[in-house]
């Protein structure tokens, strides 16, 4: 059984089922017509203030594709330079297109989690939300899980002192996933070490996060 990846920039190894996350909306029809898994959406760092409905409308064309999994990244960022205001209504855009696209939406969030925790109660989504590369304090990650949002954890595992390595032995089984994001790191390694904090075998953890894979990506 091969190992998942939800969230990954790089190009998934013949031995992984990786999702690849394309973020230029220029280049995902063509990207799609290559074969393999990916997600797509406007993440807070590459929006552009004139020209973000245009990229939507190209986003659009694409949401129905079988090899697209996910619409994402998308997010709120309070280290960027964009007006929140205007992340949110690209942000609610993306939920539109999850939503349209009956499929789920991977999020980047910066000092924002509030905020976002705020919109899915205020629109109501039926796809999952997954907040990707956590990493941060306890308290933050059960207000998320309350709220309905699947946690996914990257590199920042393999480092015993992180706030991700803390939590993760906290979080309900069904509510988390792996993923390599931008990092180089051997995705095995990681297995290994989610495993470890889990007291499972990399086997069973591989096998439970293959058929959540199945689950949640293949559902329709």
């Amino acid at each position: 059984m091969k190992l998942t990846d939800i969230h990954t920039h790089n190009r998934p190894p013949e031995s992984v089922i990786g999702i690849q996350n394309l973020m230029n909306p220029d280049q995902v029809k063509n990207a799609l017509e290559q074969p393999g898994l990916y997600s797509a959406g406007l993440h807070p760092w590459h929006i552009h203030p004139d020209y973000w409905r245009e990229d939507v409308h190209m986003l659009t064309e694409s949401i129905h594709h079988p090899n697209l999994l996910a619409i994402g990244e998308a997010g709120l960022d309070r280290l960027t330079d964009l007006p929140i205001n205007l992340q949110m209504d690209v942000f609610r855009a993306m939920v539109e297109l999850s939503e349209a696209a009956k499929k789920p939406l991977l999020i980047h969030a910066v000092r924002t989690h509030g905020e976002i925790m705020l919109l899915k109660r205020e629109m109501k989504p039926t796809q999952a939300w997954i907040i990707h590369g956590f990493n941060l304090r306890k308290s933050i990650a059960d207000g998320l899980l309350e709220s309905g949002f699947i946690l996914s954890f990257g590199a920042a595992l393999l480092n015993e002192n992180s706030a991700a390595s803390k939590v993760f032995t906290e979080i309900p089984t069904d509510r988390f996933f792996l993923e390599s994001d931008e990092s180089t790191i051997e995705l095995k390694d990681l297995y290994k070490r989610a495993a470890n904090l889990r007291e499972c075998t990399v086997d069973q953890l591989t096998e439970s996060l293959y058929e959540r894979f199945n689950q949640l990506f293949y559902k329709a």
